[in-house]
């Protein structure tokens, strides 16, 4: 598992993007994974002629009271058949006649008889067919419904503080499972990694029997934002065994801050040669810091444990070489306004609801010129600034997954930092068929595939056979 994230991460850092497969790897504030690819199941299917009737499975899909548009896409898995489609949605739910505007859904059907599977992106959409790992084990069809405000779909004039909250987006998932539930009657699912496992989480609250059952990953809970459990996690993971390794990540921090002036001009040409600004976050100087803190955070959210044995001694390498290493754990744009204007959405809800991790900065405090900047409120483009935030919604949330939550599967990394908070299914979640599950050494990609055998194998006949 570290090793197919390290690939991902080298690869990402090659051509400064990233797959989740969805988007490329984020700021380490902000809760992303990297799926799991399709597996091999054949040759794709051959390309469809672009002039061919819609096919009677097309059809049906239009014919669907809230599809503005859908088109089959050829070269999907053998045995699926893969749709592109753009549902109309409520601009405010609670106002269910007026305004709407496009959300994407994409569909990779597998058989009418099969169970359904929903995936809250979390995100902007994967625009390839995939299929989620617990689509795989129940061999079912895949839903993966984009999260509003991530361009396309987004309204125009949008008021964030009433439209992007996390009740609005459950009521969009709420409408297109109520809807293709005319296509699939079938046993129903829902699953998401990270802020899509969290997405699906907050829609389970208001919507329980939408779907039997939800396989939440890595799905970070920050009940109460201003009670922050992440730099003290920060401070000592992996234990003992680790210590040397995190020595040696801070050394590589303290040499970026301590040789400042060189490291400011290298990012200065890198974002000229780039077109990159640093308005968002204050200025150029103040992204150098906050990457720099960040570096951290993302090598135990993407690398992990296993990556220990290649961070390098500081004071072996050139100033060149500790840039281009800290670039590859942690991509030098990522805090630029280019990379933020993508990722606006998330920090939004992060600053108005969701919360988010205090930045780790304890052994850099000497250096530091801008202490505790670094957080989703402050790297929002000034037009949407200041956010009131609002600590009802996640305590809300929280209580509901302790004491009614049912049918509802939490898997976390052990080594992920954004399993510092994470949900907890209460004294009696074992009544409920609530409850969480570890991968040992786990990063910010843990599946259910890298459990020790006997709990995966109950966690796979759990989700495949529908048990509560």
């Amino acid at each position: 598992m570290a090793g197919r994230l390290r690939a991902l991460v080298c690869t990402a850092a090659a051509v400064l993007t990233v797959p989740l497969l969805a988007a490329p790897p984020a700021p380490a504030l902000e809760p992303t994974t990297v799926r799991p690819t399709v597996p091999a199941t054949g040759s794709p299917a051959t390309a469809s002629s672009t002039t061919a009737a819609p096919s009677p499975m097309l059809q049906r899909i239009r014919r669907m009271g809230i599809v503005a548009k859908a088109t089959e896409v050829p070269g999907s898995p053998r045995g699926t058949r893969f749709f592109r489609i753009t549902v109309s949605v409520p601009v405010d739910h609670a106002r269910p006649d007026g305004p709407t505007f496009g959300l994407r859904v994409n569909l990779l059907h597998r058989g009418s008889d099969r169970p359904t599977v929903v995936e809250t992106a979390g995100y902007q959409l994967w625009n390839d067919p995939y299929r989620s790992e617990v689509t795989r084990i129940v061999d079912g069809n895949q839903i993966d419904i984009e999260h509003r405000f991530f361009a396309p779909s987004l309204p125009a004039n949008p008021d964030w503080a009433t439209q992007l909250t996390i009740r609005q987006v459950a009521a969009d998932h709420h409408r297109v499972i109520s809807v293709f539930r005319k296509l699939y009657d079938g046993r129903w699912l829902s699953t998401g990694d990270s802020k899509g496992g969290m997405a699906a989480t907050y829609h389970r609250r208001w919507y329980p029997s939408d779907v039997t059952g939800t396989i939440a990953y890595v799905a970070p809970n920050d009940a109460v934002d201003s009670d922050d459990a992440y730099p003290a996690f920060l401070a000592r993971v992996g234990g003992p065994r680790l210590d040397d390794c995190r020595d040696r990540l801070v050394a590589l921090q303290r040499r970026m801050l301590q040789r400042r002036g060189w490291f400011r001009g290298r990012l200065e040409a890198f974002s000229a040669a780039n077109g990159l600004t640093w308005r968002y976050v204050g200025s150029l100087d103040r992204g150098l810091e906050a990457s720099v803190i960040d570096f951290y955070f993302a090598f135990w959210q993407y690398w992990g444990a296993e990556a220990c044995a290649s961070v390098p001694a500081a004071r072996r390498l050139s100033n060149s070489e500790v840039w281009r290493y800290a670039g590859l754990v942690n991509p030098w744009r990522n805090l630029s306004d280019q990379r933020r204007f993508y990722s606006a959405p998330y920090h939004y809800q992060a600053a108005a609801q969701i919360g988010g991790p205090k930045p780790y900065e304890g052994r850099l405090r000497d250096l530091l010129e801008y202490p505790g900047a670094n957080t989703p409120a402050n790297v929002l483009p000034p037009a949407l600034r200041p956010v009131s935030h609002d600590p009802t919604a996640m305590a809300d949330i929280d209580a509901w997954v302790r004491t009614s939550g049912r049918r509802m599967l939490f898997v976390n990394g052990q080594f992920d930092p954004w399993a510092a908070e994470p949900f907890r299914c209460g004294a009696d979640g074992r009544d409920r068929s609530c409850r969480s599950v570890t991968v040992p050494r786990g990063s910010h990609g843990a599946l259910i595939q890298d459990l020790p055998r006997r709990v995966r194998l109950g966690v796979v006949r759990e989700v495949g056979s529908g048990r509560d």
